[in-house]
C-alpha cells in the first residue's frame, strides 16, 4: 500500500516541477515496475477483485482448499483470502525446510574470507560517505 502511494506522490510531484534528474527518473522508474512474484494491482483490490494469497513450498506456489478472509475496513466486503495450512499439509513445509542449508554465505566461521571483504566493503564505503 505505501508503495502504491509513494508512486502516486512522485508521478504527481515529477510531473509538476518537470525536472529531470537521473535520480528521481530511477526512483520513478523503479517504483512503476513491480517486480515479478507480485500479482495484485493495489488499486482493484475489492471485493469484486479479492487478492488470494499462497504458500511458497519447494519451488512452487501452492493454494489451499480452505482459507481464511480478511474484510475490507472500508466497507466490510472480503477482498483478500489467505491459504490456511492444515497439520496434515505441514509434512511439505518440513520437508522444505529440511532441504535448506543451516548457514549461508556470510557465516563468519564458515567463509572467513567473505567476512573480511564484507567488512573491506563497509569501511570504503564508510570513508566515501566521508568525503561527500
Amino acid at each position: 500500500m505505501y508503495r502504491v502511494l509513494a508512486s502516486r506522490a512522485l508521478r504527481a510531484s515529477s510531473l509538476s516541477h518537470k525536472s529531470s534528474t537521473s535520480l528521481a527518473s530511477l526512483t520513478l522508474s523503479r517504483l512503476n515496475h513491480s517486480i515479478p512474484f507480485a500479482t495484485v494491482d493495489a488499486e482493484e483490490l475489492s471485493g469484486a477483485h479479492p487478492a488470494q494469497v499462497q504458500s511458497f513450498v519447494q519451488g512452487t506456489w501452492i493454494g489451499s482448499y480452505n482459507h481464511n478472509t480478511l474484510l475490507d475496513p472500508l466497507n466490510g466486503e472480503p477482498f483478500i483470502k489467505v491459504a490456511e495450512v492444515d497439520e496434515s499439509d505441514t509434512k511439505l513445509f518440513v520437508d522444505s525446510l529440511s532441504q535448506c542449508p543451516k548457514h549461508g554465505l556470510h557465516n563468519p566461521f564458515k567463509s572467513p574470507e567473505r567476512y573480511l571483504l564484507y567488512g573491506d566493503i563497509s569501511t570504503k564505503t564508510r570513508s566515501y560517505a566521508r568525503l561527500t
